[in-house]
């Protein structure tokens, strides 16, 4: 007794030939990778934690005071006061946000092949990596005035100041969570591709 069975290939070349072409031209599957990575690290950003989920360093007693100082008004300024409420707001506020604009500039892009994920305002290289010598701790550097006689800051008025150095926040990494995120939306991805094929 002999069974026979005769294969028909024809799906499966199609799939194959499916998958070649979205590995040729991996755009879209990029695109979606980007998409993900970029909400990853917004929300890491949002929580003030780096990537390998250790926190940031807290804001500086001097910068909140500056920030409490900078958003009083004028009456409280005049009198040498601070208002508590704008105090705790300050205080309570975002690490590493402030404006927004720095956060802002946060964003991907693909060419070809390739993906890039970063920050296109310098600033983020200063928090990222700390400032002076690039280590976690930061080092000293002076400031100086640009435009005006002096600098005000915090209810003090200097002609320069000597700032302690900003401390390392990693801002971007790719920690092992990452990687299973990306190869999850590759899976969903080619799942998609193939089931257009059905």
């Amino acid at each position: 007794m002999q069974i026979s069975f005769d294969l028909q290939a024809d799906h499966l070349t199609r799939a194959l030939e499916v998958i070649r072409r979205e590995i040729a031209t991996p755009a879209q599957m990029l695109g979606s990778i980007g998409e993900t990575l970029k909400i990853v690290n917004e929300e890491r950003h949002a929580k003030g934690v780096a990537p390998d989920g250790t926190k940031w360093k807290p804001l500086s007693p001097m910068t909140i005071g500056t920030a409490v100082w900078k958003s009083q008004g004028d009456k409280f300024r005049k009198n040498g006061q601070m208002s508590l409420a704008s105090a705790q707001k300050v205080k309570g506020r975002r690490i590493l946000y402030g404006n927004g604009d720095m956060l802002g500039s946060f964003n991907y892009q693909v060419n070809g092949d390739t993906l890039t994920l970063g920050f296109s305002d310098q600033k983020a290289l200063w928090h990222h990596f700390g400032t002076g010598s690039y280590g976690p701790k930061g080092s000293p550097y002076t400031i100086l005035p640009k435009t005006a006689k002096a600098l005000a800051f915090g209810g003090l008025v200097r002609k320069r100041v000597v700032h302690p150095g900003i401390p390392a926040r990693p801002l971007i990494g790719f920690p092992g969570s990452d990687a299973t995120l990306v190869g999850e939306v590759i899976d969903d991805h080619l799942m998609l591709v193939l089931n257009r094929i059905r």
